[in-house]
């Protein structure tokens, strides 16, 4: 029998349990990006060839909620491990198509990952009529994709970016592609590197941006549209220790359209798991502009 003492101390115990949870959202409301923190795997690759299940679970210890995956290892071999540390996929890095047909084997891989987001990339130097080719091509890409149930993004680096008769090819992409068949996964870094404003694009085409890369460019870097200096000094650090104004990106993110993020550092002066720490760290920590 419920009596009146334990009625009132479970309803004490409930407003208290509330409460908490309360300013646990206030908290979140006040957070930069509140959602999920993932990780683009490539930063651990040579941890993860070596040892995936556990370098998983490393990554789940840090805190990251989601990862990136590629289509380097079996999906069969890959699901178990991320259940088993907890983690959740829900974009897949794969190669750009050549032609229609090529694309169907790799919507059958992501079916099989689970993903939702069919991501591909290659930083090319093409003309701008070969630009409005290869928007043809994702065009019927992204069709495909929509009808498996995924969505087709793209992923720029930054030869994308290079001035072609008063355009460049990610713009060839965003205007000749129907925004619901082509969105894209925007590099912070690379866009960056390549002397452009994100929050331009973000403002220029509300929506076509579900996931971001976060990645930080040294101070003081100079980038380039045309080159990447191979053997320089190395142009990535942790995220917040960089030149890009992450308050300034996140403050966009509604208008951009973003579901998720992913952390990636493609050369790390520290271990990488170490590196992905003090991202992690810095993102969870991050609060909106004031």
């Amino acid at each position: 029998m419920l009596t009146r003492r334990t009625f009132l101390r479970v309803a004490a115990a409930g407003a208290a349990a509330a409460g908490a949870r309360c300013r646990e959202l206030w908290a979140e409301a006040g957070l930069a990006w509140p959602g999920p923190i993932g990780l683009e795997l490539y930063t651990v690759r040579d941890l993860f060839a070596k040892d995936p299940a556990g370098t998983l679970k490393q990554v789940a210890a840090v805190g990251y909620k989601e990862v990136e995956v590629g289509p380097g290892v079996k999906p069969a071999l890959l699901n178990p491990d991320l259940r088993a540390a907890g983690l959740t996929a829900p974009s897949g890095y794969f190669d750009v198509p050549k032609t229609v047909d090529d694309w169907k084997k790799t919507v059958e891989m992501g079916k099989s990952f689970g993903v939702r987001y069919l991501v591909v990339g290659d930083n090319p130097r093409l003309d701008a009529d070969a630009w409005k080719r290869r928007a043809d091509l994702f065009s019927q890409c992204g069709t495909l994709s929509l009808a498996a149930g995924m969505q087709f993004c793209y992923h720029a680096h930054f030869r994308e970016f290079a001035r072609l008769d008063g355009t460049c090819g990610y713009d060839i992409m965003l205007t000749q592609c129907d925004a619901k068949v082509l969105k894209m996964e925007m590099d912070v870094f690379w866009a960056h590197f390549a002397g452009v404003e994100p929050i331009d694009y973000f403002e220029r085409y509300p929506g076509r941006f579900p996931l971001l890369h976060i990645k930080d460019l040294k101070k003081g870097y100079k980038g380039s549209t045309t080159d990447f200096p191979e053997h320089g000094p190395n142009p990535f650090v942790p995220v917040g220790q960089g030149s890009i104004d992450w308050q300034k990106v996140f403050a966009h993110k509604q208008k951009a359209g973003v579901k998720h993020i992913f952390v990636e550092q493609d050369e790390c002066d520290v271990p990488p798991l170490e590196a992905i720490k003090i991202s992690f760290q810095y993102l969870k920590g991050l609060h909106q502009a004031a």
